[in-house]
């Protein structure tokens, strides 16, 4: 099914391809169903046989997980997957509280610049989605609501901001996402219902926590994401210059395996990651 061609499967397999070709028949046979469909190049899966394949992959890697574990005898971590801006100023800031909590559950914490599936490397990661958004296994956060922010030494020393034409009259910081849709800047000012003919930011990212740390830096104005600028803002490293914000329709959510119900230790880092968002 992943290579969708049967000699190839073969090889793999170390065996013959009428083998491989006999099994599934008998495979279909059994079950009286076509998973396969044969082509001049190779094959295509059926609906039933895309199904099956979803179940046997995520099964195969529960069972490759397992085997991990129990060989290595290591020490097992629970890996969470997210942003380098969310896991640099929103979890690893409040982790040790979660860990005083629980002392026996250890946390490992990988940066990604993408949204990338759990599986037997990833336990648990955010994902931004329509706040309708529904899958097993998934848990709301919180709102994603963007605003601009900048530090208080630059607006100290910057010219007054008494409303959003005063723009103009400061650097912008502006982040593109290659791998995440995130509203934009002339997005935002269109939903905050703004006209800003020839409003062009003076430095542009690639990376959204470049941008939080040149407005860290004091180097200008970048629009922020409520849940990655919270703890900044209550430690009053960051400030909202203007009272404007966007509520997107959509939503923070923790991710875990459709495949597997979470352990006992990752269903309490979930309930934690939601209630600290909730404070």
């Amino acid at each position: 099914a992943r290579t969708l061609n049967f000699r190839l499967a073969a090889d793999e397999l170390n065996v013959t391809q009428p083998s491989v070709s006999h099994s599934i028949k008998e495979l279909e046979r059994f079950h009286n169903v076509k998973l396969f469909v044969r082509q001049n190049r190779g094959v295509q899966l059926t609906e039933a046989g895309r199904t099956l394949y979803e179940g046997v992959r995520l099964a195969f890697d529960r069972i490759e997980r397992d085997i991990r574990t129990i060989a290595s005898g290591e020490t097992h971590y629970i890996t969470v997957a997210a942003s380098t801006s969310l896991s640099a100023h929103w979890l690893v800031p409040q982790l040790h509280g979660f860990q005083q909590a629980n002392p026996g559950i250890r946390i490992k914490v990988v940066t990604t610049d993408r949204d990338v599936e759990p599986d037997f490397d990833i336990d648990m990661t955010l994902w931004v989605r329509p706040r309708d958004f529904r899958r097993k296994n998934s848990w709301l956060v919180c709102d994603e609501i963007v605003f601009p922010i900048c530090s208080p030494l630059y607006l100290g020393k910057a010219k007054p901001i008494a409303s959003l034409s005063d723009l103009h009259d400061h650097p912008l910081l502006h982040s593109v996402d290659q791998h995440r849709k995130r509203i934009g800047r002339e997005g935002w000012l269109s939903e905050v219902g703004a006209e800003a003919p020839g409003l062009v930011p003076s430095i542009v990212f690639s990376d959204y926590q470049l941008a939080v740390q040149a407005a860290l830096a004091g180097e200008g104005i970048a629009l922020g994401w409520g849940l990655t600028a919270q703890l900044l803002l209550k430690s009053h490293l960051l400030v909202r210059p203007v009272r404007e914000e966007v509520v997107t329709g959509k939503a923070f959510f923790v991710i875990t395996s459709e495949a597997d119900e979470p352990s006992e230790g990752i269903r309490a880092l979930v309930q934690w990651v939601v209630a600290q968002a909730n404070r």
